[in-house]
């Protein structure tokens, strides 16, 4: 019976002494002990399909065409709310530190939007979206489209402008009347997708 009871006091004190120990004092911890901390929070940067973002033209360059800027503005997913704010134009202090521009011309007017099941947006302009022609006008027409086909479920857009539509230029050098993507005008890509954060500005 004493010598039974010996062996469990032994397999007992293995037992215990193959544990875990609490440390009484604290210590520094050595660089293979640390653990590896994985960051799960997404960045919070306006996104193309978001509603917050609007495009204006780059900084103006002799040696090649200006590629869209992304901004983000604080706005709602509303197709009227957010191309109201693109054709407020970029604000004094976007102009300052970005260098963004708009072709889109002073007086133009939002008059309606409408879309449709099958992911085309049809915006109805004011007249005065025709003031100018050429390399300006397809500047015009590539920030609207961008700006509304990063709304959710836009996917085209067609233009209209006092409810009748025109030939709208393309980065291609042709015209069109058929639905416009961004990837009619290609050479207005932005250069990275991320949106440069603008102002908080809400829609009306």
């Amino acid at each position: 019976m004493m010598r039974r009871l010996l062996t469990l006091a032994l397999a007992a004190l293995v037992i215990s002494s193959c544990a875990l120990s609490t440390d009484r004092e604290p210590r520094d911890i050595l660089n293979d002990e640390e653990p590896t901390l994985v960051n799960t929070t997404a960045a919070a940067t306006p996104q193309p399909g978001t509603g917050s973002t609007v495009y204006f033209l780059g900084p103006s360059s002799s040696s090649s065409q200006s590629p869209l800027v992304a901004v983000g503005r604080q706005a709602k997913t509303d197709p009227s709310a957010l191309l109201r704010i693109l054709f407020e134009g970029p604000t004094a202090e976007e102009q300052a530190s970005l260098g963004v521009r708009t072709a889109i011309p002073a007086g133009s007017m939002l008059l309606s939007t409408e879309p449709s099941p099958q992911g085309t947006l049809t915006i109805d302009l004011s007249g005065e979206f025709l003031s100018n022609a050429g390399d300006v006008l397809l500047d015009a027409v590539a920030q609207v489209v961008f700006t509304a086909s990063q709304l959710p479920g836009v996917r085209r857009v067609r233009l209209l402008v006092d409810g009748e539509p025109q030939d709208w230029p393309t980065s291609s050098g042709t015209t069109t009347r058929d639905p416009l993507s961004v990837y009619d005008f290609f050479d207005r890509l932005p250069p990275i997708t991320r949106a440069v954060s603008g102002p908080t500005t809400t829609g009306p």
